[in-house]
């Protein structure tokens, strides 16, 4: 190769170097005008604002959720998310996205809705900062507790009809009776029917709740938390009702003195029994069985202040404070003779502690 024409070849590498060269920048000086054209654009576009959010006290958990921003949501805008998720839709109406539950936001929980920052709103530039919100949905009250034990059969009352919503399932209208229930109290729905006073979480209502904590396996408290209100929203969502029939006890301290077993609208037994002499009577009222033993020690002050010890006292079903029904050997039943306790013969007590179980009610009047 001769002088000249390696010139000539170090000239034309030398010259396309200088050509790549000038389109690399050309093409980083037209990529630094789009970038600040688009920082431009983005410094135009005000920046899309929420301008509504859920309370963060949910008190209905039927009710929609809505979030609401500065402008109508973008078609591309994602949809705010619950965690943990919760089967519902969301949609969008003017400036506000809203979530509507299946059914209903589970009672006495915590959720986290959760805003993205690519949240557009139309004509606006993106949210640029993901929000988050705990949202703590409350317990129904107590009305609602009372009008979901009666729909599932675990009170002797009738729980209002629901009317048909097109827009909600039945599942979704029985959970709105829980979180919204009618200011009328329900109807009773068989005789005798022990007192359900409407909105008090009374011994008839804290009985049929003890039942149904039994019933699914859960502490027999009587008292109400978010396990119980859990299960008692998956039983009726599915409409699983109990299938014993309601059983309660009344005391008539009328002479003879009766007990009577009832199992919904019939009286299956009937007994003489004895209450409580004069200086330890047997409280009248309405009480729930809370304490059964199939014999036990009974220990107390006679009226008169002496002290007696009773060992092996069978079949008995504690109702108040130291009161209870059992059975206990007499030469005669049907006038007062206890301490306060509402006393059987032993073979009858038997028979009555098989009818009962914890939660059912004891009813006692003159």
């Amino acid at each position: 190769m001769n002088v000249a024409n390696l010139f000539w070849r170090m000239a034309a590498v030398a010259l396309l170097a200088i050509v790549i060269l000038c389109a690399g920048l050309a093409s980083a000086i037209l990529g630094a005008k789009e970038s600040r054209l688009a920082a431009d654009m983005a410094g135009i576009l005000p920046a899309t604002r929420i301008t509504a959010l859920p309370d963060r006290t949910i008190a209905n958990g039927t009710a929609p959720l809505r979030v609401r921003l500065s402008a109508v949501p973008a078609s591309f805008s994602p949809n705010p998310a619950l965690s943990p998720k919760v089967a519902g839709t969301w949609t969008r109406r003017g400036k506000s996205e809203y979530f509507t539950p299946s059914v209903a936001l589970a009672p006495c929980s915590t959720y986290t809705l959760t805003v993205w920052a690519s949240s557009t709103a139309q004509g606006h530039s993106p949210l640029g900062k993901r929000r988050t919100v705990t949202l703590n949905v409350q317990c129904p009250s107590t009305r609602g507790l009372q009008q979901i034990l009666a729909r599932l059969d675990y009170l002797p009352y009738r729980a209002h009809t629901i009317a048909s919503t097109r827009s909600l399932s039945h599942a979704a209208r029985t959970a709105r009776y829980a979180f919204d229930p009618p200011s009328e109290a329900p109807k009773a729905r068989i005789p005798h029917a022990p007192t359900l006073t409407y909105g008090e979480l009374d011994a008839t209502t804290k009985g049929a709740l003890t039942i149904f904590q039994a019933d699914n396996g859960l502490e027999a408290t009587g008292e109400p938390n978010e396990a119980t209100w859990k299960a008692l929203f998956q039983d009726t969502i599915h409409d699983r009702r109990t299938h014993s029939p309601y059983t309660f006890v009344t005391v008539s301290e009328t002479i003879p003195e009766t007990l009577e077993v009832h199992r919904g609208s019939h009286v299956v037994l009937t007994t003489p029994t004895n209450t409580g002499v004069p200086g330890a009577e047997t409280a009248q009222g309405t009480f729930a069985i809370f304490s059964r033993f199939t014999s036990t020690t009974m220990t107390g002050t006679n009226p008169e202040g002496s002290k007696y010890s009773d060992p092996g006292v069978p079949w008995v079903n504690y109702f108040n404070g130291g009161d209870a029904v059992h059975g206990f050997p007499r030469g005669s039943y049907g006038t007062p003779q206890s301490n306060g306790c509402v006393e059987l013969p032993i073979p009858t007590a038997e028979k009555v502690y098989g009818m009962l179980q914890l939660g059912d009610i004891v009813v006692v009047s003159s």
